[in-house]
């Protein structure tokens, strides 16, 4: 499950929040560093206690809490709440899921756009998926990784046009159609996702564009790869129908 409830705190409040001392203390802002600092913003407390060489993530957790406890004294808006009408504290700074008994928390953005502005760092490392053109080759071949500034994994025209003669351009998740919306230059327009992440694969392979494709829009591309294991387009569907409702 993915925890992404609302929360009532803009970037401008946070960044009252970091700058006063009786809220944010130094312990409170290391741990914020690591987190903005790992890819996406993403980091568990287990990794943040082995960072900070503690044998433990208790303290990281129990440092947590006690934050958002002051956050919300400070602010006086109402915390995420659990089923049983508890607040989940964790959830004050960070979205979040669970993932093989792991628990990795998500910077919340209005935290992360305080931070940077706070603090001056914005040479992060976050990834966000984008369609990269190449050269048509021959064959369905896929993952060769070429040396550019950084490693780019090619993506292969003829898969992508089989990917969309089978599922169309409209985005499997939402719907949404750039022919109808933007008309003749829309056409087609779609970012074509792998089920597997290429970066994952690390090797060329062959590609089956029926079995290993799906047609998504910008928007729904970027919410797949929005934390460190890309969400599913099953959950993507299911996080629009929630909010819709």
């Amino acid at each position: 499950m993915f925890y992404n409830d609302p929360l009532e705190i803009s970037a401008d409040a946070w960044k009252k929040i970091l700058t006063d001392k009786r809220v944010t203390t130094e312990n409170d802002i290391n741990i914020l560093k690591l987190a903005y600092e790992s890819k996406n913003h993403e980091i568990s407390a287990s990794e943040i206690a082995s960072k900070l060489n503690m044998p433990h993530h208790g303290p990281i957790n129990s440092w947590v809490s006690r934050f958002s406890k002051r956050v919300i004294e400070k602010t006086g808006i109402q915390p995420p709440l659990r089923k049983d009408g508890k607040p989940r504290w964790w959830h004050v700074p960070f979205l979040g899921y669970k993932k093989g008994g792991k628990f990795p928390w998500i910077m919340r953005p209005e935290l992360v756009i305080a931070f940077e502005e706070v603090f001056g760092q914005s040479d992060t490392d976050v990834v966000y998926a984008e369609e990269i053109s190449v050269d048509e080759i021959p064959s369905l071949s896929e993952g060769m990784v070429r040396q550019v500034f950084v490693n780019r994994y090619e993506r292969n025209r003829r898969a992508r046009r089989i990917c969309i003669d089978v599922y169309g351009s409209k985005c499997i998740i939402c719907g949404f159609d750039f022919e109808k919306t933007y008309g003749p230059i829309g056409k087609d327009k779609i970012h074509i996702h792998h089920l597997k992440p290429l970066s994952e694969i690390q090797k060329e392979y062959k590609v089956d564009p029926i079995r290993d494709l799906r047609p998504v829009c910008p928007n729904c591309h970027l919410i797949i790869h929005s934390r460190r294991e890309p969400f599913t387009i099953e959950e993507v569907k299911k996080m629009i129908d929630a909010f819709r409702k």
